[in-house]
């Protein structure tokens, strides 16, 4: 992911300077900071608390996230950290204590906001073409992550409820408002889970797999059933040959069924990490919280994934925790 946001990072150089590449290796973040100009240091610390360091951008193990969103936020830092926005709530709730009083602001890494199709499709539904969102139905299907050791422990990783469905959880949640409780079941050793969430404005279904074959290609979708026609989206990827789900070979499209009219198709194109970070560099320029992103969002994404868990634990529906 550090790689990832690096990319985006090298796209708009005329907006930000990476001054500082953090890793506990100095020799594995050399070739990655020597692209950008940056120095390498081996101490999260040293690194927020460098002179002329304006933001933190966060893209470490879960478990790492609240103390070096703290950290930051305390030394006035603005803050872009990836999702999962942590493991538990009350670790959710630490961070936006941070944020309170802090001088930085806080973004979440939920990226698929900021991915083109979503984005129109979000457009879609708020001119009225297609009426209001009845339903949804999200998949996400990936191989096991052993790009690294600690994506396999889903006591760091949070597993595949809270770091690959928080995702799905939260789109569901920007389409039909606050989710009330959820029932979930698993197969595969807890590494394929589907899960129906009850939200204010509808139902949604969402199925999430690590346990996907080597062969079979990172797959996700979105369908979303309105009043006057649907809208549906499907995304698919070949793996990184450097590790992680999403390499070469993307096809990304959105098909817009509108009741009574002509199908039609949508394919933005667009990298969503440098649509994320470019929205992080407008919000810290101007001095305002992201609309997209928010600390809110991703905590809420993350209390239904816990209660999703303790779902699978009860084998009946639980309720999910007020923001």
């Amino acid at each position: 992911m550090a790689r990832t946001h690096a990319a985006a990072y090298a796209e708009l150089r005329d907006r930000a300077q990476v001054r500082i590449v953090c890793a506990r290796s100095a020799e594995d973040a050399r070739p990655l900071a020597e692209s950008l100009g940056a120095e390498v240091v081996t101490e999260w610390d040293a690194a927020i608390g460098a002179a002329g360091v304006d933001a933190v951008d966060i893209c470490l193990p879960t478990p790492l996230h609240r103390p070096v969103a703290e950290r930051a936020l305390a030394a006035g830092r603005h803050v872009l950290l990836e999702k999962p926005v942590a493991l538990t709530v009350e670790d959710a709730d630490a961070i936006r204590a941070a944020v309170a009083v802090s001088d930085g602001l806080l973004m979440v890494g939920h990226v698929l906001r900021y991915l083109p199709e979503v984005v129109e499709l979000r457009r879609v539904l708020a001119t009225g073409e297609v009426g209001r969102p009845l339903a949804v139905n999200a998949f996400r299907l990936s191989t096991p992550p052993d790009w690294n050791e600690w994506m396999l422990d889903a006591d760091r990783s949070g597993g595949t409820l809270v770091d690959l469905m928080v995702h799905d959880f939260d789109l569901a949640a920007a389409l039909l408002g606050p989710a009330q409780r959820v029932h979930a079941r698993a197969a595969a050793g807890g590494r394929h889970v589907m899960a129906l969430v009850a939200h204010e404005g509808g139902e949604a279904a969402v199925e999430g797999s690590h346990a996907m074959p080597s062969s079979f290609p990172f797959t996700a979708g979105l369908r979303v059933l309105c009043r006057r026609g649907v809208l549906e989206h499907r995304f698919e990827a070949h793996a990184d040959d450097e590790g992680g789900n999403i390499g070469g070979g993307v096809s990304s499209v959105l098909r817009i069924h509108p009741a009574g009219g002509e199908a039609r198709e949508f394919a933005g194109g667009r990298n969503p990490w440098e649509a994320q970070i470019e929205r992080f560099l407008d919000c810290v320029e101007a001095g305002v919280e992201p609309e997209d992103g928010t600390l809110a969002q991703a905590r809420a994404a993350l209390a239904v994934a816990l209660a999703a868990r303790r779902s699978l634990v009860s084998g009946q529906p639980e309720r999910v925790s007020p923001s």
